[in-house]
């Protein structure tokens, strides 16, 4: 697998996703962690596919949203921090 770049969040190695109702299950069997996404998490973790800075991360959802870039920050910042807290998603902080 290639390197992450820093700060490029992307989904932790053996994390499996499935699809329930209208969430997005994501599940790490290493950290035994299973979270369901509702719409507007499941849309920052979508984008946190390694290729993606949180500020990248936070223009699309402003290009799709158009909620104000500083409401988005806060907000994707403290998922992606969750997401990371749980073993789901990986940063490379490097």
């Amino acid at each position: 697998m290639m390197a992450t770049p820093p700060g490029r969040p992307r989904s932790a190695s053996g994390v499996l996703c499935c699809e329930v109702l209208d969430e997005l299950v994501v599940y790490c069997p290493e950290a035994r962690q299973a979270v369901s996404l509702n719409p507007s998490a499941r849309a920052i973790w979508e984008l946190c596919d390694g290729s993606r800075t949180v500020d990248d991360i936070c223009g699309k959802l402003n290009e799709l949203t158009r909620a104000p870039l500083d409401l988005l920050r806060a907000d994707v910042q403290a998922a992606i921090d969750r997401l990371e807290s749980l073993g789901l998603l990986a940063v490379h902080r490097g």
